[in-house]
C-alpha cells in the first residue's frame, strides 16, 4: 500500500469523527477515506455533461482569480 498525507480543516475532521461514530463498520478514518475515494472514482462517470462543464468553468474562474479557491473557503469555515 501507498501512504498519502492530506490536510483537512478542523471542521471536516470533526464531521469525519461524527460520521465514524454513527457508521461503526469503518474501523478508522483510513478505511472511510479509502471507501470514499473508491466511490468517487467509480461514480466519476455518472456526472452529467452539464455538471462536468460547470466544474471546468469553475476551475477556470479560480485560475483567473475570479472565483474562490477551496483553500479560501476552508479558511472561512475555520474562522
Amino acid at each position: 500500500m501507498t501512504a498519502i498525507n492530506v490536510k483537512i480543516t478542523n471542521r471536516m475532521d470533526s464531521k469525519i469523527e461524527e460520521f465514524l461514530e454513527t457508521h461503526p463498520y469503518y474501523m478508522n478514518k483510513s478505511e472511510m477515506v479509502r471507501d470514499a475515494i473508491r466511490h468517487l472514482i467509480e461514480d466519476e462517470n455518472r456526472l452529467s455533461e452539464e455538471t462536468l462543464r460547470m466544474i471546468k468553468e469553475g476551475k477556470m474562474q479560480v485560475d483567473k482569480g475570479i472565483g474562490t479557491s477551496l483553500e479560501e473557503v476552508e479558511q472561512e469555515l475555520d474562522d
